[in-house]
C-alpha cells in the first residue's frame, strides 16, 4: 500500500470521527473505506456518462466501472440509458 497525505476541512473531521466510532475502525481504515467507495462510484458515473453519449459500449462501460455486464445493464436501465436494437447495432459496428 502507498501512503497519501491530504488536508481536509475541519467540518469533515467530525464526520470522520463519527464514522470511526460507528464502524469501530481507526482513522486510516475509515478513510480507506470512504475513498474506495468514492472511487467506485466515480468509475460508475463516468462509465454511464460515456455510455449515455454513445462513446463506449455497455461491455466497455462495465469494464471501466469494474462491474459485471449485467450490473451495468441494470445501472443503465435505472438512469433510462436504454439500448434499442438500432443503437446496439451501431455500437457493434463502431467498436
Amino acid at each position: 500500500m502507498k501512503v497519501i497525505t491530504s488536508r481536509i476541512p475541519e467540518k469533515y473531521i467530525k464526520d470522520l470521527e463519527k464514522i470511526q466510532e460507528e464502524e469501530k475502525v481507526d482513522r486510516a481504515e475509515a478513510v480507506r473505506r470512504l475513498l474506495t467507495k468514492a472511487i467506485s462510484e466515480w468509475k460508475k458515473e463516468r462509465a454511464l456518462e460515456l455510455l449515455k453519449d454513445h462513446k463506449i459500449t455497455i461491455r466497455k462501460a462495465a469494464s471501466m466501472a469494474d462491474v459485471a455486464y449485467v450490473e451495468m445493464l441494470e445501472l443503465a436501465k435505472k438512469l433510462d440509458i436504454g439500448y434499442d436494437l438500432e443503437e446496439l447495432e451501431r455500437d457493434l459496428e463502431r467498436f
